[in-house]
């Protein structure tokens, strides 16, 4: 399976580093501890007990998987060595027979079995994973599995690569419950969680005895610093030597500093509105379109984003396999005014637009709550911490949201789950014909037939409105100019073991 293989091939080329010190650090000796700035904190680090970017980046550092991408997005063995297809549900996968957790316990095919049904259960992985059987994937010895799905799955590669497909210490978790074990992981990956400072930072040091290649430096300390500013003065200063999601308007600022390394790629990211579907005010089209209508999308992505992103012309990003481009919506403001009217709201109409923290997203909202001012709409936004406003949406509380994703498997099944009925997704999803859509695209597995099923899913939602694209973003992130070997990441979510940083 390597339909990833291309796109992501094509993300590493386009993967840019703007420095006038591009060409590597200097310097003899490496640091041995090395600091990097996340935006923000993980409410845990249980691959199955949230959908936080930030966590996902702990985890990666963690966690091994059966397979992982390589640098040209080829699926590689990770903990298995090989598989082989026994039917089309049943993949056969052969285990390294020399992996240990962090505890001190052998990694077998019960951790696998228990991995796999265990996300196919919590509620923040089940949506991901819900084309898993758990509880028909079988253990066959110690080291070979049997990994069985509900039906045909050609997506099923890029998702066992991707966090949620990260392997547990059965025994860990059992022992310690989910609560304990989200806040002291086990894995069986090259760094080992030391302690967590809550609202400071995560210290992790390197797994000694780790199967694989071993990182160049002995602890990785991972800081939280929500503030876009504060990031930049973390690098700036020289108290770090990573930081994730810098401000694009501080990017041509830190571009011309010599001692940092500002990079920048493509990504499978986008920013975007959706309505809750369950919505009764909402279920008229003709509401939808108009707040389409009123956006000048292209305007609030140069506002917003500058070079690093670009108005979206689908529902998902253009790196993701099978993307078909549309066109960036209308922007007619006479015609949506006259939408809300047609549709009875003479008077107006008042409404509520959910939002994180994020400084970017709540940019957004306050421009689209002046756009729409413009049609009589009236939107009070809500502001919450991203895993409440997630929680918020899956119990049906965003009316209108704005987010932004990053479908780190590179798959438009994972892009478009939120659209399932089926799915505990925050947009509170109705519409069953989506679902025979991602239906027939995960058991479709000639390349070209299942491209044409995700394109035409893509038309019908973007016709719908039932999401309102706004911008295809890049990752970015800025190091100094020590820093050799970092990966520009399309998931945002990097290893970070393979980099080295010389004093």
């Amino acid at each position: 399976m390597k339909l990833g293989k291309m796109w992501l091939v094509v993300l590493l080329l386009f993967c840019m580093t703007f420095s006038p010190f591009a060409q590597g650090a200097q310097g003899k000796s490496l640091k041995d501890t090395v600091t990097v700035v996340l935006k923000g904190e993980p409410s845990n680090i249980d691959p199955h007990g949230n959908g936080e970017l930030v966590a996902f980046t702990t985890q990666m550092q963690i966690y091994d998987n059966l397979l992982k991408k390589d640098a040209n997005g080829a699926i590689v063995p990770e903990l298995a060595t090989k598989w082989q297809v026994i039917d089309k549900q049943t993949i056969r996968f052969f285990l390294r027979e020399d992996v240990y957790f962090h505890n001190g316990e052998k990694l077998t095919a019960e951790d696998v079995r228990f991995s796999i049904a265990r996300a196919t259960q919590k509620p923040s992985s089940s949506a991901i994973f819900k084309g898993f059987d758990g509880e028909k994937t079988k253990v066959i010895n110690d080291y070979t599995i049997d990994i069985v799905t509900k039906g045909p799955f050609a997506g099923i590669y890029n998702y066992l690569c991707s966090s949620r497909g990260n392997i547990l210490s059965k025994k860990a978790v059992v022992e310690m419950g989910d609560a304990k074990f989200g806040r002291n992981p086990v894995g069986s990956g090259p760094f080992i969680f030391d302690t967590w400072r809550t609202g400071t930072d995560i210290k992790l040091v390197r797994n000694e005895k780790y199967w694989g290649a071993k990182p160049a430096f002995s602890t990785m300390i991972l800081k939280f610093v929500p503030e876009t500013a504060s990031r930049a003065i973390e690098i700036e200063s020289g108290n770090a030597d990573v930081i994730f999601d810098p401000d694009p308007a501080d990017i041509p600022r830190l571009s011309k500093n010599k001692n940092l390394k500002v990079i920048s790629g493509p990504s499978y990211a986008n920013s975007y509105i959706v309505f809750k579907m369950s919505d009764k005010v909402f279920s008229d089209i003709r509401l939808r379109q108009a707040l389409s209508l009123a956006l000048n999308k292209a305007g609030i992505v140069q506002a917003i984003y500058g070079e690093l992103g670009k108005p979206s012309q689908s529902v998902f990003a253009s790196t993701i396999f099978s993307y078909k481009p549309m066109g960036v919506t209308e922007y007619n403001v006479e015609k949506a005014a006259a939408l809300i009217k047609e549709a009875g709201y003479k008077n107006g109409l008042d409404v509520v637009l959910a939002t994180p923290n994020t400084k970017q997203l709540m940019d957004i909202a306050e421009i689209a709550q002046n756009m729409w001012k413009k049609i009589g709409v009236n939107a009070t936004i809500k502001t919450t911490a991203m895993a409440e406003f997630l929680a918020a949406g899956r119990r049906g509380e965003n009316q209108i949201a704005i987010s932004a994703a990053n479908y780190t498997t590179g798959d438009p099944g994972h892009a478009l789950a939120d659209f399932d009925t089926r799915s505990d997704g925050f947009f509170k999803p109705i519409d069953k014909k989506i679902d025979a859509y991602l239906d027939q695209g995960a058991s479709t597995f000639e390349t070209e037939a299942r491209k044409k099923v995700y394109q035409e899913v893509q038309q019908y939602i973007y016709n719908q409105y039932y999401m309102l694209p706004i911008a295809d973003t890049n990752v970015n992130y800025v190091t100094t100019s020590k820093v050799e070997n970092f990966f520009c990441d399309p998931g945002n979510s990097p290893y970070l073991g393979d980099i080295k940083v010389y004093q």
